[in-house]
């Protein structure tokens, strides 16, 4: 079986594109065996050639497809939008636990990505099932209730300033609907705060409400997976290398 060539790899032009390919793999394709890790970036190369030599990572959709039909492990790699501090970050799917692999399933424990925060590669969101049975992205507990308590903080403080742009940046976060219905939730309980901690106007309404700005640009409705676009583009993305 031929060998493509690493740096042929092409690269996914966000965090959203990332995470979206990813929950295609898992919901659609049933690869739900994981392993989240990373790569030193000068070994970048090596790896990938590595991890295909041993699971065939690289396939083109009809080798992949004739492979899965033979019975054989089917497995996927998913590289990083962008290396940080000297890392890459990647996650190996799977329809069954690879050999000498420390790999889980998303059935029993929440696949958890990362995001370069405070620094370092941290998990910050997590693939699992939603109340409907369905596959989505979540903010992992802890940095939810991290991005709640200092959007409350601010709102208990008076701070706009502050609390408008930390909304402002909450808005950015991949919309997934798991991660969607954590953002409302934040919004509706810092509406609550600001209302019932400031002065409204004499029809119970504020004249002008802090919330209009920090809620510019905010998703109107979850990120839909299928219509995310994937790769770098170079008339959208400029100069960014589209392959590793």
């Amino acid at each position: 079986m031929l060998t493509p060539d690493p740096s042929d790899y092409r690269l996914y032009r966000s965090q959203t594109a990332l995470m979206a390919a990813v929950l295609r793999h898992v919901a659609q394709s049933g690869l739900t065996w994981h392993l989240v890790a990373t790569t030193p970036e000068a070994k970048a190369l090596a790896a990938v050639r590595k991890l295909h030599e041993k699971f065939y990572v690289l396939l083109e959709p009809k080798a992949w497809t004739l492979r899965r039909k033979a019975g054989l492990p089917v497995a996927r790699l998913h590289l990083g939008p962008f290396p940080r501090g000297g890392v890459w970050p990647y996650v190996l799917l799977s329809d069954r636990k690879l050999k000498g692999e420390r790999m889980q399933n998303a059935k029993q424990k929440p696949l958890r990505w990362v995001a370069w925060r405070k620094d370092a590669w941290r998990p910050t969101y997590e693939l699992r099932f939603d109340e409907r049975g369905k596959w989505t992205w979540y903010l992992v507990e802890a940095f939810y209730r991290e991005l709640l308590e200092e959007a409350l903080y601010y709102a208990e403080k008076g701070d706009w300033p502050r609390l408008v742009g930390h909304m402002k940046t909450l808005g950015n976060l991949p919309a997934f609907r798991g991660v969607f219905l954590q953002l409302q939730d934040i919004k509706k309980r810092v509406m609550k705060r600001w209302g019932d901690r400031h002065l409204r106007s004499p029809a119970g309404q504020w004249k002008t409400p802090p919330w209009k700005k920090a809620l510019e640009g905010w998703p109107a409705r979850p990120i839909s997976p299928v219509r995310v676009y994937l790769y770098v583009d170079p008339e959208v993305d400029g100069d960014r290398p589209r392959t590793l």
